[in-house]
């Protein structure tokens, strides 16, 4: 049993995907059981010394969308906050944000959980922010306060003040700062300084020391601490003033070295020298500037981009020239490039890095306030993709980093296209390209022009049309891949354009939520895959699937009859993916059908061993229905059992052996026991 959290987490949720706050997670059959994997959580926490500080949190969410909550912190709390993600989701990001838009701090990592210690560098709510990066699902999310690292302290549970003894105000504080020549090293010892200032990378009660220097040009300035001691190291703009932190490092690469490197402007500045928890002792602090050019002058040398042409690069000791509105201001290292629109064009952007990149465009390169597009994570950390409509002119566009210190390697391509398209393959009706059974498709929509409309969007978005020929009752299934843009799809039948039958529209949101799935009868179709707005083009990979229903049907009458008591044994090696489930990844793996007859309501167990594969079971009530599905399990103890214990109802049931996702296939035995509800 998980107790119930003190504070930190407030009950009310801001999302559109229809948050809750519960303390249970529904499993795949529907009943309501606890997450095991947030219960091992839950042990090494508490094994590590933390305690849980925030009511759990869960919801849904399709791929990219986002769920916020909003935490109340007091300066220098530090909280420990994870998500985890259920099945379906494949990478889970989460990180905080101050109330004005800015990202302080996040974990990229591609995973189906997700942790980041935040410190709060004042008193005030900030919100946490799960985002569904890749996969769609369900997500449980809390806090944990205390454990401390470092040999220092924690602060304990989220919502206690942290202690600070007045200052006073002598050599050392913001009142009378020490001063700190460039080009020097300064010593001293901060065990008799004052305790009354708080960094965002650190916590506790350490005394500190501060320091001031100023700078008479645009400069790029490296700091560096060595410590006898578990040092910090933080520098501001306005001394005592959190908000104005301009970087923040504790252990660089040991807890006795700390070190910040930042782009700063013709200024004064403070170097606060502090220690983790209660740290304090003798350190060596050193300076350094070397001029950089003036934001006018890179904007003047930035290198020109042409079309289709790829242009390698590092950020690698770049200055922080240039930031953004997203990617946590981009406060990394940066280069500049320019591209010239001669008409008005479709605009692409692609940058692929070895770090955690991030593409901003501005119409002025000097003027932030002129940004028009800017993209952190496309697909994964080390993409980043923008994409627009332009008017005639000089555009710039800048290779950055997440916040401060993501640099490396990265490559950036530009393409231009005409805005109204030039045509090509499948453009149009009559140049439909006709669909392969069993080849994916590689859509792109880039030169297409805009030719038709589905009821629920597509006007004014290039599109691209395939035709479907089908001599049998057939069931569609089609999902989307890495999509550039937000897609629209359709498909009509019989004719295609004006006055077609329109089978369904379905609009981004309900793409991203889950995969078409229809019925249709024999027919000629045309597939039409349009864009949500007129910026909505690209590339994208569309895995269309066609099931011929009068084989899935002879398969589910010759299914055999499971006797209760008896074991089965079969192998889904020989067979194909006919079946589809709620749990076990969409369970997109060759399957096997039984048949399972009850005479009376029974407590029925059914369960599965596969000896070389990852499996999956599940029951329907009518074969080839999905939505009849009663119950379903992937794993039992590990992903080489399954197994579903329910009561059903006297009826005629269908039971499938399947793999989870893919590519699952092998060697299983089945066992079937009922009992009196």
């Amino acid at each position: 049993m998980i107790a119930r959290m003190t504070s930190g987490w407030k009950t009310g949720l801001r999302t559109s995907a229809g948050v809750v706050a519960l303390s249970t997670m529904v499993g795949c059959g529907g009943a309501v059981s606890m997450d095991p994997r947030f219960v091992a959580l839950h042990n090494a926490m508490a094994v590590s010394g933390l305690v849980q500080a925030g009511e759990i949190s869960q919801g849904s969410l399709p791929e990219g969308a986002e769920a916020v909550v909003r935490v109340s912190l007091p300066a220098g709390a530090c909280s420990t906050f994870v998500a985890l993600g259920t099945e379906g989701v494949s990478d889970l990001d989460l990180h905080v944000r101050a109330l004005d838009g800015r990202d302080l701090v996040g974990d990229r990592t591609q995973d189906a959980a997700a942790a980041v210690r935040f410190c709060a560098p004042f008193r005030g709510e900030f919100d946490v922010v799960i985002r569904m990066a890749r996969g769609n699902g369900g997500w449980l999310a809390t806090s944990w306060a205390g454990g401390g690292r470092g040999g220092g302290d924690d602060l304990g549970p989220v919502g206690g003040e942290r202690p600070v003894r007045p200052s006073h105000g002598g050599a050392g504080t913001c009142e009378q700062p020490f001063e700190l020549a460039l080009g020097s090293t300064a010593r001293g010892d901060t065990s008799d300084g004052d305790a009354a200032l708080v960094g965002s990378c650190v916590s506790g009660d350490a005394p500190e020391h501060v320091y001031a220097f100023t700078l008479e040009q645009r400069s790029q300035v490296q700091i560096v601490l060595n410590s006898t001691f578990d040092g910090a190291l933080y520098l501001q703009g306005a001394c005592g003033q959190s908000r104005s932190e301009l970087g923040c490092n504790d252990d660089a690469p040991t807890t006795s070295r700390s070190e910040l490197n930042a782009s700063l402007e013709v200024g004064t500045y403070f170097v606060v020298v502090d220690g983790f928890g209660g740290a304090a002792g003798t350190y060596d602090l050193a300076v350094s500037a070397s001029p950089l050019q003036s934001v006018a002058e890179l904007c003047a040398g930035a290198t020109l981009l042409q079309s289709g042409q790829p242009v390698a690069g590092s950020t690698t000791g770049a200055p922080d020239s240039f930031q953004a509105t997203c990617a946590g201001q981009a406060r990394s290292g940066d280069r500049v490039y320019a591209i010239d629109v001669a008409q008005r064009s479709r605009m692409r952007v692609r940058m692929q890095s070895t770090f955690d990149g991030a593409l901003h465009v501005r119409r002025e390169c000097a003027d932030p306030s002129s940004e028009l597009l800017c993209n952190d994570d496309f697909r994964d950390t080390q993409h980043s993709l923008v994409t627009a409509t332009v008017d005639p002119g000089r555009y710039f566009v800048f290779a950055d980093g997440y916040a401060t210190g993501a640099v490396g390697d990265y490559s950036i391509t530009a393409d231009l296209g005409a805005a109204n398209g030039v045509g090509g393959p499948g453009d149009t009706c009559a140049t439909a390209t006709a669909f392969v059974p069993g080849q994916d498709v590689s859509v792109d929509t880039f030169s297409a022009a805009d030719d038709l409309a589905g009821s629920c969007g597509g006007q004014g978005s290039p599109d691209v049309v395939y035709r479907i020929e089908l001599r049998s009752r057939t069931r569609l299934r089609a999902t989307f891949a890495s999509a550039e843009f937000a897609p629209v799809v359709y498909l009509q039948r019989a004719t295609c354009g004006a006055g077609s039958i329109e089978e369904f529209c379905v609009d981004a949101n309900g793409t991203a939520a889950g995969p078409i799935d229809r019925t249709l009868a024999p027919s000629t179709y045309f597939l039409v895959v349009d864009g949500e707005s007129a910026s909505s083009f690209g590339q994208a990979q569309l895995s269309l699937q066609l099931d011929d229903l009068g084989a899935l049907e002879t398969s589910c009458r010759q299914a055999p009859t499971l006797r209760p008591g008896r074991q089965v044994t079969g192998d889904t090696t020989a067979s194909t993916d006919r079946f589809q489930a709620t749990c076990g990844g969409s369970t997109q793996s060759p399957d096997l059908v039984y048949r399972l007859q009850l005479r009376r309501t029974q407590r029925v167990r059914i369960s599965s061993e596969q000896t070389d594969f990852d499996g999956a079971i599940y029951v329907r009530r009518d074969c080839t229905d999905g939505n009849t599905e009663v119950a379903c399990n992937d794993d039992a103890g590990d992903n080489r059992h399954s197994m579903i214990e329910t009561v059903l109802e006297a009826g005629s049931y269908f039971v499938f052996v399947d793999g989870f996702g893919t590519g699952q296939q092998g060697h299983f035995t089945l066992d079937v026991d009922v009992s009196n509800p």
